[in-house]
């Protein structure tokens, strides 16, 4: 990870090649100490993994993508779950041929990618929600 300019609660970088993505925002939310924030994020992978959520039967369906492609987008945030940093996050890639896929980012590693993190001055916390079968805020 290379920060290349910060301020007292946002930071701008670039994540290392072959990184796995998932693993690296939390690495650095860690490292900065961020509980609870906003990041966007572009770049490219070289394989991920990414589900959906079936709202009927309450489970993630996970799904993979075996090929490089560029990271169209990817926003999140952090919060606390259960007293630990949680990564929530979107992504969406396009492949060679300029098809898009997307879904909640599982995980991806990396070709390249740059970040932007957006410290909140206050921790936001999740919790099981009964109705979604999401871990949703509080």
């Amino acid at each position: 990870m290379k920060i290349y300019t910060q301020s007292d609660n946002e930071w701008f970088g670039r994540f290392s090649e072959d990184s796995e993505l998932k693993e690296s925002i939390l690495e650095l939310a860690k490292e900065k100490g961020v509980e609870s924030g906003y990041f966007t994020i572009i770049g490219a992978v070289k394989n991920s993994r990414f589900s959906y959520y079936d709202q009927t039967q309450k489970q993630y369906r996970e799904m993979r993508l075996d090929e490089h492609a560029e990271i169209l987008n990817c926003t999140g945030n952090i919060s606390l779950l259960e007293g630990k940093p949680f990564i929530h996050a979107h992504i969406t890639f396009a492949d060679s041929e300029g098809r898009s896929y997307g879904g909640h980012l599982v995980g991806a590693r990396i070709f390249a990618a740059e970040i932007y993190l957006k410290k909140f001055p206050n921790s936001l916390e999740r919790e099981p929600d009964e109705s979604t079968g999401l871990q949703l805020l509080k």
